[in-house]
Parts: C-alpha cells; sequence; structure tokens
C-alpha cells in the first residue's frame, strides 16, 4: 500500500543540508537520489517495516510511505519528523551563528540539524560499528547487519534489525557473519538492554543530558566519542566528541601544524554555550553543508 503526506517545513530547512550533515547518509538502509534530490529508507512504523522517500519541493516535503499494511498517517509523520528533527528547535543556535561571523553561514543552510534513525538503538548500533576501524568497514557491517536480519520493505530495501532480533542472535553470529570482530560482544549486549528497556531513559524526554550520559557511558565499548556523538543525536551539543578526523582537521587550522588540546577547543567555542560541540562540528565540516553530497563519512579514534 501506498501512502503520501505533504509536511511544512519553515527555511532554512533544506532537506540535502539536514541528510548530508553526517555520515549516517551512506550507511543502510539510508540512500539519496543526487539527480531527484530524494531520501530514500526503510523504517518500521510501528510494527510495520515500511519504505520511505521523501523530497523537498519549497517549502513541503513529500513523503511517499510503501507497506503491505495501512500505516497510520500520525505515526508516519512521527517516523520521518524524528529522523529530520522536524520538531526541535534550533532558532537559539542559529542566532548565536549569526552573531559569530564566521557560522553566519550555518544560519543561512540551517546548518546542524543532523540525521539521526528512526530508533535510538539504530543509532547506538552504527555508532558502535564506527569504533576502531575504517568508514569502509562501518559501511560493510551496517550492510550485513541490515542484509542478515533486517525485514524486507516495497522497493528493495531492508530495515535496520530490531533489538529484539539482534538480542536472539548468539555473540558468534555477530563475529563470524557480520564480521564485527571484537564489538560482536558489545553489540549483542546492546541489543539486549535495548529489548529489555535498560535504555529507555535515551527516548525518554524529561531525562537530562547527565542521566542519559550516564547510561551510555555504561555501556560496552562506548567511550567519550560514541557517547558525545549519541548525544548530539539526542539533542544534547556540548561535548566535542573528538574522534581522529576532527583532531585531524583541527590540525590543519592551527599554527605550526600540532593538534591542538581539548582545553583549547573548548575556550575556541565556548562563547556557544551548550551548542559548543555542534559548533564545532559544523566549523569543520562547512565544506559538506555549503556542496551536499561531497561529505566525507565520521572518521573515529580509538576509545
Amino acid at each position: 500500500m501506498i501512502h503520501r503526506l505533504s509536511l511544512r517545513v519553515d527555511p532554512p530547512f533544506r532537506l540535502a543540508v539536514v541528510a548530508f550533515g553526517h555520515g549516517w547518509i551512506d550507511l543502510a538502509p539510508n540512500g539519496w537520489d543526487p539527480v531527484r534530490g530524494v531520501l530514500r529508507t526503510a523504517a518500521r512504523v510501528g510494527s510495520i517495516p515500511s519504505g520511505f522517500t521523501v523530497r523537498q519541493a519549497g517549502g513541503r516535503l513529500h513523503v511517499t510511505a510503501s507497506a503491505e499494511q495501512p500505516l497510520p498517517r500520525a505515526a508516519v509523520r512521527r517516523v520521518v519528523a524524528h529522523m529530520l528533527r522536524l520538531d526541535e528547535d534550533f532558532g537559539p543556535w542559529w542566532s548565536l551563528c549569526k552573531r559569530e561571523g564566521r557560522l553566519a553561514w550555518a544560519a543561512e543552510l540551517g546548518a546542524g540539524r543532523l540525521l539521526r534513525a528512526p530508533t535510538t538503538f539504530e543509532d547506538l548500533a552504527k555508532l558502535l560499528l564506527t569504533t576502531n576501524c575504517s568508514w569502509a568497514a562501518t559501511r560493510r557491517m551496517v550492510t550485513s547487519l541490515v542484509e542478515h536480519l533486517g525485514e524486507s520493505v516495497p522497493g528493495g530495501l531492508r530495515t535496520f534489525p530490531t533489538p529484539e532480533r539482534c538480542a536472539e542472535m548468539p555473540e558468534r553470529f555477530f563475529r563470524d557473519v557480520v564480521r564485527t570482530g571484537y564489538r560482536a560482544r558489545a553489540l549483542r549486549e546492546l541489543a539486549r538492554r535495548a529489548a529489555s528497556g535498560e535504555l529507555s531513559c535515551c527516548d525518554d524526554p524529561t531525562a537530562t543530558c547527565e542521566r542519559r550520559r550516564e547510561a551510555l557511558l555504561a555501556l560496552p565499548g562506548f567511550g567519550p566519542y560514541a557517547v558525545g556523538q549519541a548525544l548530539r543525536l539526542l539533542g544534547h551539543y556540548e561535548d566535542l566528541a573528538l574522534d581522529s578526523w576532527c583532531r585531524a582537521k583541527l590540525k590543519e587550522r592551527t599554527r605550526g601544524g600540532r593538534v591542538p588540546s581539548e582545553r583549547t577547543v573548548l575556550r575556541r567555542y565556548a562563547r556557544f554555550g551548550e551548542y559548543r560541540g555542534l559548533a564545532l562540528w559544523v566549523d569543520l565540516t562547512r565544506d559538506w553543508h555549503l556542496q551536499p553530497g561531497a561529505s566525507a563519512p565520521l572518521s573515529v579514534t580509538p576509545q
């Protein structure tokens, strides 16, 4: 069944800028049609595996959802709104950017909305699979996970697997079939905790940043980098979440070609307050935002 809806978006929303704000656009089941400017993905709407396409025409997003069963329009909207962060107020962030000449372009383009997965479990699993490896390895592991455990949707895509489905699998499946290496145990434990509700605070809008940080740091395989990135996807932007790619970019900008200390970086972006981590990220990925589709993926450092 085909379901269509149109969602209003206010300036400066730009779908391509959201999609290419970081590396998730490059990971299954996400994809981008550069000719038509269409985001493609797969997600569960409630318990129903569904395929999605989203394109922008002026101030409207045109969403098509395909499934074998009827889908509630409100539930379809919630999935799209969550992934594209349509209900998050970025006004204070853009106001800060306007006052800072170097990031004034971010306010004009609407940069800062980072594409996220339909579920926190998918975001966390993908973050775990970025640790201590190349982006090519991350892409391979995510693709394998989706191909082996995801559910098919009309149009040929497959969803990212649910935590329940992952928790059913033995550790050796992730190590030997998905080829996650040492991450196999941490991935299965993440799935178990998500399936049992132990990570519910991440989806609780009343939970504080510190409560979420505490829960994330307790996860095997999650150090400061992964936790900081996860918090950004949950709407908390204080952490710098420095990885090897960020450090290399900072080195390029530092006189003498040295990697600045974290204290120096904190001081450099202190004027952005609670948005300092987002300011760092957007500043370092300026070229990605000005030329959506030409972005490099996340590059990570050992935890």
